[in-house]
Order: structure tokens, then sequence, then C-alpha cells
């Protein structure tokens, strides 16, 4: 059994990046009935912005950080679905990056899905694969998605041919990053030193 974490990149209530990561989670639980998920609503999670605090093990946001951290610590591999605002990923998501700084998302491999209301949705996926994994040391899978228009997307019934279309490119992503989250676990296992290269470079 391994566990996939969902991390809901907006903080928007009823969002459509919400309703993607659930659209999501359905979707792994439909096809891979050997893994369990686990949803990150930034949201709901209240981070508090990263400050020097934090690389004191002691300090209260250190503290507070704890459980999250476990939380995401038994994840083997994770999906963000990532908005697009203003042409760039939203401040929080970044934020919740830099706080992830104790191995919980190191060496584990992501689906990224940049969404868009527009025909946007390709620039908070460059500026992730530039600078979002450094010291986290998340691994981007080469595959990623853009959902453009996203409102219009998986809200009819039956579905039309665009969501058939779209559901099958999640699937074959979606596989590969279930498979690749197996693949790694023992790697790191065998090969993982947070405490000698806590670093990127």
């Amino acid at each position: 059994m391994i566990k996939i974490g969902i991390v809901i990149g907006s903080i928007r209530e009823n969002s459509e990046s919400s309703r993607i990561s659930h659209y999501v989670d359905g979707l792994l639980h439909r096809t891979h009935l050997d893994c369990e998920t686990e949803i990150f609503d930034l949201r709901l999670l209240d981070l508090p912005l990263w400050t020097e605090d934090k690389w004191d093990s002691n300090s209260p946001v250190s503290q507070n950080w704890l459980p999250l951290s476990r939380q995401l610590s038994e994840c083997d591999g994770f999906v963000f679905v990532v908005p697009e605002w203003a042409g760039m990923a939203p401040p929080h998501l970044k934020n919740f990056l830099l706080m992830c700084d104790k191995g919980e998302l190191a060496h584990k491999p992501c689906q990224l899905i940049g969404i868009s209301s527009g025909m946007g949705g390709a620039y908070p996926v460059a500026e992730l694969r530039m600078s979002g994994y450094k010291n986290n040391m998340l691994m981007w899978l080469p595959d990623h998605m853009i959902l453009r228009n996203v409102t219009q997307l998986f809200v009819d019934t039956p579905p039309n041919s665009l969501d058939l279309t779209l559901t099958e490119r999640l699937d074959y992503s979606l596989g590969f990053l279930v498979d690749t989250a197996i693949a790694l676990k023992p790697v790191r296992d065998k090969n993982q030193n947070l405490e000698k290269y806590k670093f990127g470079m």
C-alpha cells in the first residue's frame, strides 16, 4: 500500500483547484486499489509565513508544523493542483514549499497539474519546475497537465469528448505517479542522506 498526497494549491473557498483535486482523488481510488490518498487543502491548513524561526526546532512555528510534517512524510508521492494567479504560482503554495525543509517531500514523485479559468496555466508549471524543488527535493514527473477553461471541464453528464480525453490522460499520468512512487521507495531507503545533504544545488 502506498500513499499519495494531493495538495490543493488555492486558498479560495469552493475553488476550482479543490474541485479538480477531488476529481483526481476519485480517479486514483477508481484505478489504483492499492493506493491510499490524503488531501492537503492550503485554505484549511492556515500556515504561517515562513521565517528564520523555522530553523529553530523549538520555536512555535516549528512545533506547530510537526503534525503536518508527519502527515506529509507518510506520503510516497504527490499531486499538486496549482492555479495561475496573475501569471504566477500562488504565494501561499511557495510558502508551503519553503516550510517543507525536513525531507517531507524529498525524492518523492509529483504530478503537477496547472489550471486556469482562461487560456493560461503554463506559468505556474514553469515557475515550479524552475525553483519549486530545490531544498525540499520534490521530484516533478516529466509529464504535467494544464487544464484550461477549467470551469467547463468535468461538469457534463454524461461526460463530453474533451472530458473523456482529459480523464484518459490523467489516468495515464497518475499511473506513472503511482508506479514511480512504488519504485522510488526502496531507492530512498537505500540512498537518502538528508543529514549530510540537506540543501539542493
